[in-house]
């Protein structure tokens, strides 16, 4: 009787564990092969750019996939920090703005080799409200205008701090893949 029991607990034990799911906080999956670049969502729909002053970098929640990887990147142009995606990316970039875009932004992070190296937000030109931090605009070419990676939102003179963008953990990662151009 006593075996059957154990067995029994065993056994509920497996199967609960088994159904268990991450939770949206535990941080991406990690692959066997680094990506040279990756930009993910924040997981917390309701976080605006402005909210993302209030964390920590390796605080932030992902979304469990990111939305750009290298693959998805024809070309870095880095003295003007421009992304030439290809047409798959475009259209998720495209999704993002088409659902909506809050006036506050929709937050992200960019990744390289795994690191996180910077957040920021996508924004809309017609946003009325100023953001201190790392932007990419609304493209309104969807024949592939690149996405330009800009400082502070209407201009760079909203941005106070350090530029994150030229961070060589980066730049590295970009070269060695091949997309890195001046």
């Amino acid at each position: 009787m006593k075996n059957r029991w154990l067995l029994t607990l065993t056994l509920m034990t497996l199967v609960l564990a088994a159904c268990t799911q991450p939770s949206p906080d535990a941080a991406p999956p990690v692959s066997d092969e680094e990506e040279a670049f990756e930009l993910y969502l924040v997981a917390d729909s309701q976080m605006g750019g402005a909210d993302l002053k209030r964390y920590e970098l390796g605080d932030l929640p992902l979304a469990e996939e990111p939305i750009i990887t290298t693959g998805d990147i024809d070309s870095y142009l880095w003295d003007i920090h421009a992304i030439n995606l290809n047409e798959e990316a475009y259209k998720k970039i495209f999704a993002i703005f088409s659902q909506g875009m809050p006036m506050s932004g929709v937050p992200f992070v960019i990744r390289a080799k795994g690191e996180r190296i910077y957040a920021g937000a996508f924004w809309s030109m017609a946003s009325s409200l100023p953001f201190d931090g790392v932007t990419i605009l609304q493209p309104f070419d969807p024949a592939g205008s690149p996405l330009i990676i800009s400082l502070g939102y209407p201009t760079q003179e909203f941005y106070t701090g350090q530029d994150p963008r030229s961070d060589e953990r980066l730049r590295s990662a970009l070269e060695e893949a091949g997309l890195l151009f001046k």
